[in-house]
C-alpha cells in the first residue's frame, strides 16, 4: 500500500489534481479509460501516477476510484506509539526516576513486575539483588516500592512480598 506521503504527492500536482476529481466525481462507474488516455502521453504519465499511488484502478474499459486508499494507507503507516517509560530505561537499567507521578507509578509497576512473582516471599538480600540488576540505588528503589505501596514487608522488615499478593 502506498506511503500517505505519496498519495499526497500524486495530488500535488493540479493536473492530476483536476483527473482525479473527474473521476471520483463520475461516480462508482468511473470515466473511460480511453477518454484519459486521449490526451496522449502527459495523460497516460498522469493516470499511471495515480495508480501507482493507489487513488485509481483500471476496470475494464474504465478508470475508476479507489477511496479506500485513505483509509487503509493511514492505518498501515500509523505512527508506532512507544510507552514513555521504555525511554527510562537503556540496556534494562532505569537511568532516572521521573519526577511525575503517574510515570514513576508505571516504573514501580514496570520494576516489580519484572522482578517480584506474587505469594513469594523474599529477604531483603534478595530484594537489593534484583533491583541492582535495574538500578543504581537499590536500597532507595526499594524504599520507593515500600513506600508507595508496591512491596509489603514485615515488621522485622526481614521479608518483602508484592503488596497485592
Amino acid at each position: 500500500m502506498p506511503h500517505p506521503a505519496q498519495i499526497v504527492s500524486a495530488l500535488a500536482d493540479p493536473t492530476r489534481l483536476a483527473l482525479y476529481a473527474r473521476v471520483v466525481g463520475s461516480g462508482s462507474g468511473g470515466v473511460p479509460a480511453e477518454e484519459v488516455r486521449a490526451g496522449g502521453s502527459r495523460d497516460r504519465r498522469r493516470l499511471a501516477r495515480l495508480a501507482e499511488a493507489g487513488l485509481v484502478r483500471e476496470d475494464g474499459d474504465r478508470v475508476v476510484a479507489v477511496p479506500e486508499v485513505f483509509a487503509t494507507a493511514l492505518e498501515e503507516h500509523r505512527p508506532v506509539r512507544h510507552d514513555p517509560v521504555d525511554s527510562l530505561f537503556h540496556d534494562g537499567r532505569l537511568t532516572t526516576l521521573p519526577a511525575r507521578r503517574e510515570l514513576r507509578h508505571r516504573v514501580f509497576e514496570r520494576i516489580t513486575g519484572r522482578f517480584f512473582a506474587p505469594g513469594v516471599k523474599y529477604t531483603e538480600k534478595q530484594v537489593n539483588a534484583a533491583l541492582r540488576s535495574c538500578c543504581e540505588d537499590p536500597s532507595s528503589m526499594r524504599r520507593h516500592l515500600v513506600d508507595e505501596g508496591y512491596l509489603a514487608r514485615n515488621d522485622e522488615g526481614s521479608v518483602y512480598r508484592l503488596a497485592d499478593a
